[in-house]
C-alpha cells in the first residue's frame, strides 16, 4: 500500500475551503447552492431547445456556463470546470456526478461525493487518471479490470459500476423518442477518435465520410447522425443531408443524456475509435461497424513522462481495435449476441455491473 505524505499547503486549503462551504451551507441553506441550481437549469434548457427542434438539429454551442453565463472555452485551462458540485473537478465531465446522483436518489446539489469519478475509458495498466485524494473513499469506474488496477496501484477501493451511460436518460418522452425514430429510419450514429487535452489526433476526414457512407448503403441505413466533438471546426465538409450532433462543452452537467439520447433514436453505430462511446453502444444493444483508416497522433506537446503513458495507452488500444474489427468483419456487424464481443468488452466497461438504485445510494454512502 503506498505510504500516505503529509498534506500539501494546496491540499489543506483545499479542505478549509470546502469546511468554510458547509458552514455557510449550515448557516445560510439553499441560497449557497444558487449558482449550480441556475448552472444545471440554464444547461437543461439548451439541452432542450436542441432535441425539441423539429427537424432535429441537436448541436450544442461549445461555451460553458461562468459566473450566472456562457462564455467561449478559448483561453481558460483544457480541464477547467466552473462546477463546484463536486471536490474534484473532473468528476463534473460529462455529468457524471449529475447522473449518478439522479439514480441514487440523491440531491442534485449538495454534499460532494467521497468517491473520485473516472470518467473515461482506460484499457492500459499504466494509465493514470486522478491521484487519490485524502478525502476520497476511493474510485468508481466502469468495468472490473480497471478497477482492480486502481486498486493495485493506490491501495484504495475501486468499484466498477459499468458503463455511464446506463445513468443516463433520454432528453426526450418515450412517445417522442418513438415518433422521431420513425421520422428518421434506419439511422448511423458515427463518433469518431478526437484530440483532447494537448494530445492532438488527425484522420483523413473525406475517406471516413466516404466509408460511413458506403456503411450507410450496404446496411440500408437511410440517415446519418455525425456526433462532433465540441473542440471539432463548427462547419465541417460533410453531405448537406446528414445531421450534425454535439452535445456541447463536457462541463454540460446533461452530456450523457444528449448522447443516450442519439443512441436510442440510432440503429447502428460506426467508429475508428476503441473509446468510450463503443462500450455505450454496446450496452444499448446497437449494431457496430468498424471504420477503417490510420488516425495519427501527436504527442509532441506532452512532459517525456506523459508522452510515455500516452504512447502506452494508444498501443493498447491500437491492439484492441484490431482484434473489434476482425470480430466485426466475421460477425457482419451483427454482434450484440455474440460471446467473443461480450468477453471483449465487459472487462472494460462492466455491461453486466451496472448498480440499482438502492445499491449505488449504499456505495455512494448514503
Amino acid at each position: 500500500m503506498p505510504e500516505r505524505s503529509a498534506p500539501s499547503f494546496d491540499q489543506l486549503r483545499h479542505e478549509i475551503g470546502w469546511w468554510k462551504r458547509a458552514r455557510l451551507r449550515q448557516l445560510l441553506g439553499p441560497r449557497v447552492e444558487r449558482g449550480e441550481w441556475e448552472a444545471l437549469a440554464a444547461y437543461r434548457g439548451l439541452a432542450h431547445q436542441a432535441y425539441a427542434q423539429r427537424p432535429l438539429r441537436p448541436e450544442l454551442a461549445s461555451d460553458l456556463w461562468v459566473r450566472g453565463g456562457f462564455r467561449s472555452p478559448a483561453g481558460l485551462k483544457p480541464f477547467f470546470s466552473p462546477a463546484r458540485r463536486e471536490r474534484e473537478n473532473s468528476s463534473h465531465h460529462y455529468g457524471h456526478d449529475i447522473q449518478l446522483k439522479r439514480h441514487a436518489g440523491l440531491p442534485l446539489v449538495g454534499p460532494p461525493l467521497p468517491w473520485l469519478l473516472e470518467h473515461g475509458l482506460k484499457v492500459s495498466r499504466e494509465a493514470d487518471f486522478e491521484s487519490p485524494r485524502s478525502w476520497s473513499k476511493g474510485y468508481l469506474c466502469m468495468g472490473p479490470r480497471r478497477a482492480g488496477w486502481l486498486q493495485e496501484r493506490h491501495g484504495k477501493p475501486a468499484h466498477a459500476i459499468g458503463p455511464w451511460l446506463h445513468y443516463a436518460r433520454p432528453l426526450l418522452e418515450l412517445q417522442e423518442l418513438a415518433d422521431l425514430r420513425a421520422e428518421l429510419g434506419p439511422s448511423l450514429l458515427v463518433l469518431l477518435a478526437h484530440s483532447w487535452d494537448k494530445v492532438e489526433r488527425h484522420l483523413d476526414l473525406p475517406a471516413c465520410v466516404e466509408q460511413v457512407q458506403a456503411v450507410a448503403a450496404d446496411r440500408g441505413y437511410g440517415q446519418v447522425i455525425w456526433l462532433r466533438h465540441w473542440q471539432d471546426p463548427p462547419q465541417l465538409p460533410l453531405p448537406p443531408s446528414w445531421i450534425v450532433a454535439c452535445n456541447g462543452h463536457r462541463s454540460n452537467p446533461w452530456f450523457l443524456d444528449g448522447l443516450r439520447t442519439l443512441l436510442e433514436l440510432a440503429d447502428g453505430l460506426a467508429s475508428n475509435a476503441f473509446g468510450t462511446h463503443l462500450g455505450y453502444g454496446a450496452a444499448l444493444g446497437k449494431r457496430l461497424h468498424w471504420l477503417s483508416g490510420t488516425v495519427e497522433q501527436d504527442l509532441s506537446r506532452l512532459s517525456p513522462q506523459k508522452a510515455r503513458l500516452e504512447a502506452l495507452e494508444w498501443q493498447e488500444r491500437q491492439r484492441l481495435s484490431r482484434e473489434l474489427a476482425e470480430l466485426l468483419e466475421r460477425t457482419a456487424g451483427e454482434t450484440m449476441d455474440q460471446p467473443e464481443l461480450l468477453a471483449l468488452l465487459e472487462p472494460f466497461w462492466g455491461l453486466r455491473a451496472t448498480r440499482s438504485p438502492e445499491a449505488l445510494r449504499s456505495l455512494l454512502g448514503r
